[in-house]
């Protein structure tokens, strides 16, 4: 009898359909509802199976539900008429929306939902979807619907796989996942190898139990989220131990869907005792140190150092004050950086380190300043003043002071592209890590770089114990002036390529190398051959050592030359959202940056920045497997 009433129901709905829709072809808006419009399209393309996409289009402000809505909200549903038994509904990544303590789980704008039905239908098929839908308020709506479902219709299928695509899959984030209860409290802990940037959780809530919203932490490769746990009112959650979590975890692009059984508490390490931490604020004091002798810097500490030889009888409250002025130079550039890339992550912008470099703008000026530096030092011309403003300096009691610091902020903007793989590290984990974290590494980063410059400044005495002025120094000031004209000519040979030419590289390659990208390494793994990735940049100077050092090598590229290596190379010279989201997905932010993938690591491996042929060679032949 209520199998009756429903069909009843159902064809006085669709009696009505046209009398309340009102929208553009193929879309539905009821007109109760004219916030949302729905869109069905089905196709009977593989074998067995009719396949259904949901578009859902919502207007500013409004959102509709996840298949776990949270608190609040319903999920999408489909009463489905005969033939029609069954239907398998794939839920895209959601989103959590927090309003006055209430969280819910779902998503705006648009979203389109993959389903599967249970038969291949090539009748018309119909049924009703209710759809929640709210904003200041929500709405409850009823769409009836019917479908002819198509075979072999491109446009379907482009927009089916697009919207599988968003699906979070079963595998390929974590390494590992776990989760306990205690004390109202749910803690979820995974680790990645690749590190955290912006994680997310999303639960599907018991039915005597209410999540709130979680709370990340990130130590390293591992995540902590600690989730209050209610009985949906002003009560305690019942206890968890033993019983089943359908969670799906997503970072920066990539999700998971996982089921793990909740045990005891994981152990959260305190607040302050992070051992990877106070290694990686040593490693950006270290690595910022040795950025001095970079190819890069040297010719501006030199020049530095030349402008003590050069003057006679230096008075060491002027040396002092110069050198603490090309100290507060580096230490402003190095906090200008992280507020730089804090703006970019808070706008969720593309974040890397060198990214200036993709610039022409910024390289051409900076290979004037170079240049205008090296005539200067080969004697081509004196920076002179005017005597009015030589008498100001002077009884201002400076000596050109911001001169001194815009050549410290000189030295940090030309460090960045020779980042060795020991500032690599830190500067990594600063992009992915808290902003709190990110300032801090930033300054360690600055401190370790004007350390030399910071200790003539507290020891002028050092300065002045140089040898005496003599023929030596005309031969310093030459070998100065050509260092700086090197860095300018290595500045000018990364223009060419923003204006649509290429030069060639003095490194012999045999490898033939493909165009990356997501398809291409599933295509290799489907064919059941390894796959090899660089990613590398014209300003990259360790990329320019892996390939001189590692990848020219004839064993290598041996190696990589084998019938069943796919070898596949990025650009990331110029600005690339392709490559960009590549990175991100595997939580780098810089190049170089190798990995390999094959029917033995099949989840992929990453190559240390810095390539040794030992490291390449071993892991391409774990890559082998047992293809048998």
């Amino acid at each position: 009898m209520l199998s009756l009433f429903r069909r009843v129901l159902l064809c006085l709905l669709l009696l009505w359909l046209p009398f309340s829709w009102a929208a553009q072809p193929g879309w539905l808006q009821s007109t109760d509802n004219h916030h949302a419009s729905v869109r069905l399209r089905a196709d009977t393309s593989p074998p067995g199976e009719t396949r259904v996409l949901l578009d859902v289009k919502l207007e500013e402000g409004w959102k509709t539900y996840w298949r776990s809505p949270g608190d609040g909200g319903v999920a999408p549903t489909i009463v489905w008429s005969e033939p029609v038994k069954s239907a398998q509904w794939f839920w895209p990544t959601p989103q959590r929306f927090d309003v006055a303590g209430i969280t819910t789980q779902g998503y705006h704008n648009a979203v389109s939902i993959p389903l599967v039905l249970d038969d291949a239908f090539t009748e018309k098929i119909a049924g009703v979807l209710t759809l929640s839908t709210c904003k200041d308020v929500c709405l409850l709506t009823d769409l009836p619907f019917e479908i002819t479902p198509e075979n072999g219709n491109a446009a379907f299928a482009h927009d089916y796989a697009q919207a599988m695509g968003k699906v979070p899959l079963h595998n390929g984030l974590t390494d590992s996942l776990k989760a306990g209860y205690h004390s109202a409290e749910l803690v979820v802990q995974a680790t990645r190898s690749a590190g955290w940037q912006k994680p997310e959780l999303f639960f599907d809530m018991p039915e005597d139990a209410s999540f709130g919203k979680p709370k990340y932490r990130v130590e390293g490769e591992t995540l902590w989220a600690t989730v209050p746990v209610s009985d949906g009112w002003d009560g305690a959650g019942p206890d968890l131990r033993g019983r089943n979590l359908s969670l799906v975890i997503a970072d920066n692009g990539i999700a998971q869907q996982s089921n793990i059984t909740i045990a005891e508490t994981p152990v959260m390490p305190e607040a302050g005792g992070d051992f990877v931490l106070w290694q990686v604020l040593l490693l950006a004091l270290v690595g910022g140190f040795i950025l001095n002798l970079m190819p890069c810097v040297l010719p501006v500490l030199g020049m530095k150092l030349g402008s003590v030889l050069l003057a006679e009888k230096q008075e060491q409250r002027v040396i002092r004050q110069q050198f603490l002025a090309s100290f507060a130079g580096i230490l402003v550039s190095f906090m200008a950086l992280a507020l730089l890339m804090t703006v970019l992550r808070l706008t969720n912008q593309a974040v890397g380190w060198g990214i200036q470099f993709q610039s022409a703008w910024f390289i051409g000026f900076m290979a004037v300043v170079m240049l205008v530096f090296s005539a200067n030092l080969f004697g081509l011309f004196e920076f002179r003043l005017s005597s009015k403003a030589t008498t100001r300096i002077a009884t201002q009691g400076g000596n050109g002071i911001s001169g001194h610091f815009w050549q410290g902020a000189l030295a940090t903007l030309l460090a960045t592209p020779c980042s060795a793989p020991f500032l690599g590290t830190a500067v990594a984990v600063a992009l992915g890590a808290s902003l709190p974290t990110l300032w801090g590494i930033f300054l360690a980063l600055g401190v370790g770089m004007s350390l030399p410059w910071l200790l003539i400044a507290m020891r002028p005495s050092l300065a002045l114990r140089l040898p005496k002025p003599g023929r030596w120094m005309v031969w310093l000031r030459r070998i100065l002036a050509v260092m700086m004209l090197g860095s300018a000519l290595w500045l000018v040979s990364l223009l060419p390529v923003h204006f649509g030419s290429t030069v060639s590289t003095p490194v012999k390659e045999n490898i033939v190398w493909q165009p990356l990208s997501e398809q291409a390494i599933q295509n290799a793994l489907a064919q059941n051959k390894r796959v090899f990735i660089d990613v590398t940049a014209d300003w990259c100077i360790t990329c320019k050592i892996n390939k001189l050092n590692v990848l020219s090598r004839e064993d290598v590229q041996s190696v990589l030359q084998e019938p069943d290596v796919i070898a596949l190379r990025g650009d990331w010279t110029l600005p690339s959202k392709e490559i960009t989201a590549f990175l991100k997905q595997r939580g780098q932010v810089g190049v170089p940056f190798n990995q390999v993938y094959g029917p033995g690591i099949r989840e992929g491996k990453a190559l240390p920045t810095l390539l040794t042929r030992d490291a390449v060679l071993n892991v391409l032949n774990d890559a082998k497997g047992d293809k048998k």
